[in-house]
């Protein structure tokens, strides 16, 4: 699957889920008396869901990742070294290189964005849940077991090792960037 149709399916899947989550806190916000077993078995399938998606499509956001990482790679070189873009030929690649890497850090930035949202929708949850609950006096069993459920947040994750949240985004763009710049020399002159 090539990787901008992957991004493309990841922010639809992404956004998809989102909603879910969002019209979940709407739902806690205009129903007045609120089942919370009922709630917490809804919750419970909605973040089943997004751990079923996230164990799918995990190691694909790990490998486009590294894909993007090697597309920063060829441009980051591409400007240290303009010498060796010489010529129409040389233009027109160079041209090629940062085209490919506009339209793939637009599509990496934009399903980590939409990825980091649900990780935001479910703290959102969890801020919503705290202020229905501690407003009354008495906490029933039901309304503790759901908000120590939802008390426990989550995200879409890259292959299981990070979450993507909105320091993801920075924190990878910035780590990739000066990896590029730090590993530049070695693969240039190989023989130092």
């Amino acid at each position: 699957m090539p990787i901008n149709v992957f991004s493309m399916y990841y922010t639809l899947i992404c956004s998809h889920l989102h909603g879910l989550l969002k019209n979940f806190v709407k739902y806690l916000e205009i129903t007045t008396n609120l089942d919370y077993s009922e709630l917490l078995r809804q919750y419970l399938c909605i973040r089943k869901l997004v751990e079923e998606t996230d164990s799918e499509l995990s190691i694909l956001m790990f490998t486009s990742s590294l894909c993007y990482a090697s597309i920063m790679y060829f441009c980051v070189s591409s400007l240290l070294h303009p010498q060796l873009y010489k010529g129409y030929a040389g233009t027109a690649a160079l041209l090629a290189e940062w085209i490919l890497f506009v339209s793939y850090c637009l599509a990496f930035i934009t399903m980590t964005v939409i990825g980091s949202w649900i990780h935001e929708a479910s703290a959102s949850i969890w801020i919503k849940t705290q202020e229905l609950i501690n407003t009354r006096h008495r906490i029933s069993f039901c309304q503790s077991r759901f908000l120590s459920v939802v008390e426990k947040d989550f995200a879409m994750t890259v292959w299981k090792i990070a979450p993507v949240k909105r320091s993801f985004i920075l924190a990878a763009l910035g780590t990739i960037f000066t990896y590029c710049i730090v590993l530049d020399p070695f693969f240039l002159n190989p023989s130092q």
